[in-house]
């Protein structure tokens, strides 16, 4: 029986494989406007009939904007925020391995002081990144802008689709490090001067978490750049992308946090002003642009320990 499972499960991330890579073969045909019209058709239908994902999504967006921004404002947020993923997945299932200079010529760089800033220092850069506007392309775009990174993220389920992902993410030089061996790596990674991009916007265990604030509520976020950052005096170097209106796409660079910074601050202290400072930089990039980041996710959904169990807030989350 547990063979029977397996050649199932097997056989089902193949058929789930074939069939994405053969709908972006099919896309490619099509021009970048037409795909991005059809990925925001994907986005519309995905808001009709995902309704577990949109009540989270407008959940997430009353909780962040309360009374100022309208109930409609707030749906027409979250059906763009849908609108805006169904784009993203048709961009990612169609670019393959773009060259450099398609990426010189389609992806627009500001702040490319900042990184060098980060990079003279010479102790590695942790580049700080979000589910904001288009993450890949961001970290591909500074594998050749700046030199490779390396990446930390979660394996996919389907082994396929991870292997398919790997390559795209790799395109540009950078590498891979899987969150089972992260801690290791990445420390040896950022001793030998390297670049390591982590994303912090989650929510996380109440035992691995700092709470901070963000839009106004304690946020479960993972101090581990911060962390890693103390450790090993790397420079932070918040990292976000977005669309433009010609097609192409703008990835940019904020003010560079250095560890250094903080060598007077009580160690728990710093970490919680490191993790506080992304944080904020995050929420003022996703008030600008709301429709960018992803709502999808839980992310009030950890509640801090001194919060009784039951308030409003931990009501409205478990809810959704």
């Amino acid at each position: 029986m547990k063979d029977d499972g397996t050649l199932r499960a097997r056989f089902q991330h193949i058929v789930e494989y074939l069939f994405v890579l053969a709908l972006g073969y099919i896309l490619r045909l099509f021009p970048r406007g037409v795909r991005r019209k059809l990925g925001e058709l994907l986005g519309r239908v995905g808001y009709r009939l995902d309704r577990r994902h949109r009540m989270v999504t407008l959940n997430n967006l009353d909780l962040a904007f309360g009374d100022s921004r309208t109930e409609q404002e707030k749906v027409e947020i979250a059906r763009a925020t849908f609108e805006y993923f169904g784009t993203m997945l048709f961009e990612l299932i169609t670019w393959g391995k773009p060259s450099r200079k398609r990426f010189e010529s389609e992806v627009e760089v500001v702040g490319r002081e900042h990184v060098e800033k980060a990079q003279a220092k010479g102790q590695g850069v942790i580049l700080v990144g979000s589910h904001y506007g288009n993450w890949e392309i961001a970290a591909i775009s500074h594998g050749y802008r700046f030199g490779p990174c390396s990446v930390v993220g979660r394996a996919l389920d389907n082994p396929y689709f991870n292997r398919w992902l790997e390559r795209i993410r790799s395109t540009s030089g950078n590498g891979v490090v899987y969150k089972q061996q992260a801690v290791t790596r990445v420390m040896r990674l950022l001793k030998s001067k390297e670049t390591v991009g982590l994303v912090i916007d989650q929510d996380v265990s109440q035992e691995d978490a700092v709470f901070v604030e963000f839009f106004g509520m304690k946020a479960s976020t993972t101090p581990v750049a911060s962390l890693i950052g103390l450790k090993t005096g790397a420079v932070l170097v918040p990292i976000f992308s977005h669309p433009l209106d010609d097609g192409r796409y703008c990835c940019f660079y904020e003010e560079p946090l250095d560890p250094d910074d903080f060598a007077g601050v009580d160690r728990q202290q710093a970490v919680f002003q490191m993790t506080q400072h992304c944080a904020r930089v995050l929420e003022e990039q996703v008030r600008r642009n709301p429709q960018y980041w992803l709502w999808m996710h839980r992310r009030w959904k950890t509640r801090p320990p001194e919060e009784p169990e039951g308030t409003e807030l931990d009501s409205a989350t478990k809810s959704s």
